[in-house]
């Protein structure tokens, strides 16, 4: 898919919207541990990356140019959903809208994508919505 300057790639405003989401929500989250003192750092820092690498993902979701764009857009939008649910009473509100745009960005990139990305993202999404989320309640 090849784009000139005046055009925007289709979902690229829902992904930035997203990736600014995260971002800002990974900031907020520190913050608000750090301020309430007795601080489990490790566990607080792997949250935080993780947030922080699926904002860079829907980033590069809504910056790259190729049809495998959707892969690193449903790894951002199953990350941001399926950690939305686990922190629902904390930050989970916020990851979920930064999911909710993700998805539409997700969406609109998939409208002639190779069946092959898209089943690459949708297997990225369902590894994203468990992984990190399944390892935290384990540790």
């Amino acid at each position: 898919m090849r784009t000139t300057a005046n055009e925007r790639l289709p979902g690229a405003g829902p992904a930035t919207i997203a990736a600014a989401i995260a971002l800002s929500t990974s900031a907020l989250y520190v913050a608000l541990i750090v301020s309430q003192g007795d601080v489990e750092v490790v566990r607080v820092v792997v949250v935080a990356a993780y947030v922080v690498a699926l904002g860079a993902c829907a980033l590069v979701g809504a910056v790259r140019t190729r049809p495998d764009r959707v892969i690193v857009l449903g790894v951002a939008t199953g990350g941001l959903i399926g950690l939305a649910i686990v922190s629902l009473f904390s930050i989970g509100l916020l990851l979920l809208a930064a999911g909710v745009f993700a998805l539409v960005a997700w969406m609109r990139a998939g409208v002639g994508a190779p069946a092959r990305d898209q089943l690459f993202a949708g297997i990225g999404c369902a590894v994203a919505a468990v992984g990190l989320p399944l390892l935290l309640l384990v540790v």
